[in-house]
């Protein structure tokens, strides 16, 4: 009796650690809440934020930090206009068979990657390109042979490469989906930058999906775990060993919106000893959080694709 009181009361008391934290919306008003442009990832360039819109529009959207921070300061009584920026592409709907858009954007000095994801007769396939930027016009340019095949590890459909993480000389490519029940030796992909060699390094099972990451920090960066339970089917979740009750109906019937904190160590991918940081979620709904960057010392900027609608929102763990 005594040992399952204990063991409550410590399942009790890891639940009270636990850090939950509520989003402050930035509001934003134009093009960029419309959902037919779908944003896909977002990076800074510079005192420049950036978001992908998954379809080739031939356009990302751009606010400042420091319209960000007046937004932050002021809370809700501000709503902030993204400007449209060009991007100049070759017509990936016609030279990448079963194009479906792009999924991950990252900068680095004046160059930028970004990841498109394909289906081609059934198969999810990947890709990366990359191209410059303007530093005046901020206008970004891709030429057409500026592009790589990724070969997927598995196969389940619409899922690919969402994240960009730049790492000296190198870009990790993240895969979406590493769950236990799908992946039983998971690992990354690593490309050059000089060569677009790739090779695969060592990483966790995560379960559910990995949708964006931020720039590396003492080669740690955080990324968003999220899932829907209309995935569930899909993904198949495993128990969940980041959810400090291990509950296996957890798993499958809620609703997990968290950041968790990677390293790069040893040519392997790990997770550090940092809890994850759960979202306060909204009532009846899930929220598809499809980019993060770091803001400031202790805090994120976290957005959305167009589920439940295009959310732009400050995450403050301090």
């Amino acid at each position: 009796m005594y040992k399952n009181i204990f063991k409550t009361l410590i399942i009790f008391l890891s639940l009270i650690c636990a850090k939950s934290i509520p989003i402050q919306e930035i509001k934003l008003k134009g093009l960029i809440t419309n959902p037919k442009q779908e944003i896909s990832g977002m990076d800074w360039y510079k005192d420049n934020l950036f978001f992908l819109p998954e379809n080739l529009g031939g356009h990302l959207f751009r606010l400042t930090k420091k319209e960000i921070q007046e937004a932050i300061n002021i809370k809700h009584s501000k709503t902030l206009l993204p400007i449209k920026t060009k991007l100049i592409t070759p017509d990936y709907s016609k030279t990448i068979p079963g194009f479906d858009g792009f999924e991950a954007i990252a900068f680095n000095k004046n160059k930028v990657y970004l990841t498109i994801e394909a289906e081609n007769n059934d198969t999810m396939e990947g890709y990366i390109v990359w191209g410059t930027i303007n530093p005046k016009s901020y206008e970004i340019n891709i030429k057409s042979k500026n592009i790589k095949k990724i070969q997927t590890p598995i196969q389940i459909d619409n899922l690919s490469f969402e994240s960009i993480i730049i790492n000296d000389n190198n870009a990790l490519i993240l895969y979406e989906s590493n769950g236990i029940n799908l992946r039983k030796n998971p690992f990354q992909i690593l490309i050059g930058l000089n060569d677009f060699v790739s090779k695969k390094i060592k990483a966790p099972n995560i379960e559910y999906r990995i949708t964006d990451g931020t720039k590396l920090k003492n080669n740690q960066f955080w990324a968003i775990n999220y899932y829907w339970p209309g995935d569930k089917n899909k993904l198949n979740p495993g128990i969940d060993n980041l959810l400090l009750n291990n509950s296996k109906k957890f798993n499958n019937d809620q609703t997990v919106e968290r950041l968790i904190e990677f390293i790069i160590k040893d040519d392997k991918l790990m997770l550090t000893n940092k809890k994850p940081i759960n979202l306060i979620l909204e009532d009846g709904k899930s929220r598809n959080w499809e980019g993060i960057v770091r803001y400031g010392e202790s805090g994120f900027l976290i957005a959305t694709d167009k589920h439940p609608r295009m959310i732009l929102a400050y995450v403050n763990i301090d």
